[in-house]
């Protein structure tokens, strides 16, 4: 399911959200959406972040940490540390791509 995008995936997210409204066996499947977002390769991160803002990563922060807190179908969560202040903080990514995959696939969905 995953393959065919993020616009999809939200969509079994949806269900699998939903108990109430969809059969068990759709909700247990899409159930997967939930919890099976896998996670982009640090150097994709760290390419995003810094193109992001602008500067290196290391000029930001005074650590990164390399695996994610959380990954989902759109975005992941990484801890950091903030160089100068010492505040630890999150920094959400969005996955490259997603943007344009919705936009298509909200488009196509439109008809």
């Amino acid at each position: 399911f995953e393959e065919l995008g993020a616009t999809f995936v939200k969509l079994g997210q949806l269900v699998a959200s939903s108990p109430t409204l969809f059969p068990e066996a759709w909700t247990s499947e899409f159930e997967k959406c939930l919890d099976d977002a896998p996670p982009i390769p640090f150097h994709v991160v760290k390419k995003t972040v810094e193109q992001s803002l602008g500067r290196r990563l290391s000029t930001t922060f005074a650590s990164f940490d390399r695996e994610p807190l959380a990954t989902a179908s759109v975005a992941q969560v990484h801890a950091a540390t903030l160089r100068g202040t010492g505040e630890r903080v999150v920094v959400k990514v969005i996955k490259p791509g997603v943007a344009d995959s919705l936009i298509a696939d909200l488009a196509f969905l439109n008809g």
